[in-house]
């Protein structure tokens, strides 16, 4: 009897893998999903700035700027002293201690946002990533 009953598994296991080759064979392949084009980034350089307050606390960034696909990735190269001189004025204005914690990125990202509405007018910024911030 256990030998009928092991031949018997044995059968019903060659007859699964058999039905799964053969399904498998058959399956078209599933469709790639449609994926938009890939986002493209303008670098701003790294910039330091100093911040309001009565200490000399200092803020390093770094800025990633998502922009349309279609536009040259060095757009915003030419703005770059005005931006760093228009972001320089509005640092002076932020205390060290607003920039602690998600809040404080989110202070950064609308502060750099809006510089970045008044100096690049012609170009479309989808979305600001801030690479680097380190108050010290």
């Amino acid at each position: 009897m256990p030998l009928v009953l092991t031949g018997l598994l044995l059968t019903l296991a060659a007859l699964g893998a058999g039905g799964a080759m053969i399904a498998g064979r058959n399956r078209a392949p599933a469709p790639q999903a449609q994926t938009g084009p890939d986002k493209k980034y303008a670098a701003l350089p790294m910039m330091t700035f100093s911040l309001g307050g009565g200490d000399a606390r200092m803020v390093d960034v770094k800025v990633l700027l998502e922009i349309d696909p279609s536009v040259d990735g060095k757009v915003a190269d030419p703005y770059v002293p005005r931006i760093t001189d228009r972001l320089s004025d509005r640092m002076r204005q932020i205390d060290p201690a607003q920039l602690t914690g998600a809040d404080g990125a989110k202070l950064m990202k609308s502060t750099i946002a809006g510089v970045l509405d008044r100096e690049l007018r012609g170009v479309r910024v989808k979305e600001i990533l801030l690479d680097r911030m380190v108050v010290r």
